[in-house]
């Protein structure tokens, strides 16, 4: 069972934000999901322009350190969207750690959009798909759920859920709708789609989380205002066993 997280984090206090994520780990976990996905860049926020490369860590910082014991503890898997520093890079980066707390994969943005993210992140360059319990996840940020061909690579690279953590504004409202449940049926895959929901700097974030089946239908998604947890059983969003 997938979860999502639509909220819009603090502005640069991670304390805060790792603190929202412990909190709906809490309830992912008391439904029964095997993960929770969080939105783009969740551990700093958004629009924060050139600040977020003082703002990045690596993988082995005390944020990623502080998420794997959230997973551990809760005994559930987390996706997490955050600025990852590698080297003199950064990127913007979702990791994700399953429910014994190990990472078992980082996904780095392909397609970085705008004029300000090419600016702040190198982007990725490699398709990522992960085993988070019995499942195997394909991670896609944002802007790369909008391109066909990178939805397609992680479905022939096994995917059965596309994870999507997201930072989508006006007046794009129509990527939650017509493109994610698109790529959802062209492709026969899940794809979990959290976005943030609020003002921030001038941009207003426009919600929409969704999970939608294989089919193409929705099984479960939030408006575009407000802080939303949303779940869905598998056998409601993934190809029937029969089907394969």
């Amino acid at each position: 069972m997938p979860a999502l997280l639509q909220a819009l984090p603090k502005t640069r206090d991670k304390s805060a934000n790792l603190a929202t994520v412990a909190k709906y780990a809490r309830i992912a976990a008391s439904v029964g999901a095997e993960f929770l996905c969080c939105p783009e860049l969740f551990l700093t926020g958004y629009n924060l322009g050139t600040e977020l490369r003082e703002l990045a860590e690596p993988l082995d910082g005390p944020s990623v350190v502080r998420l794997r014991a959230i997973a551990a503890a809760e005994g559930v898997g987390l996706i997490v969207g955050l600025p990852e520093r590698d080297g003199p890079r950064t990127y913007n980066a979702a990791v994700a750690i399953d429910a014994a707390g190990t990472i078992v994969g980082v996904h780095r943005k392909i397609q970085l959009f705008g004029g300000v993210e090419p600016q702040v992140f190198t982007p990725g360059e490699n398709l990522t798909v992960v085993r988070m319990g019995q499942r195997r996840i394909g991670l896609a940020i944002c802007y790369d759920v909008e391109f066909p061909e990178i939805a397609r690579g992680l479905a022939r690279a096994g995917a059965e859920i596309v994870c999507a953590p997201t930072a989508n504004m006006a007046p794009y409202a129509e990527v939650a709708t017509t493109l994610v449940r698109a790529r959802a049926l062209e492709n026969g895959v899940a794809v979990v789609y959290a976005n943030m929901a609020g003002e921030d700097g001038g941009l207003t974030f426009i919600g929409g989380s969704a999970i939608v089946g294989f089919d193409g239908m929705d099984a479960a998604r939030a408006g575009c205002r407000g802080e939303r947890f949303l779940h869905a059983a598998a056998d409601e969003i993934l190809v029937p066993a029969t089907d394969h």
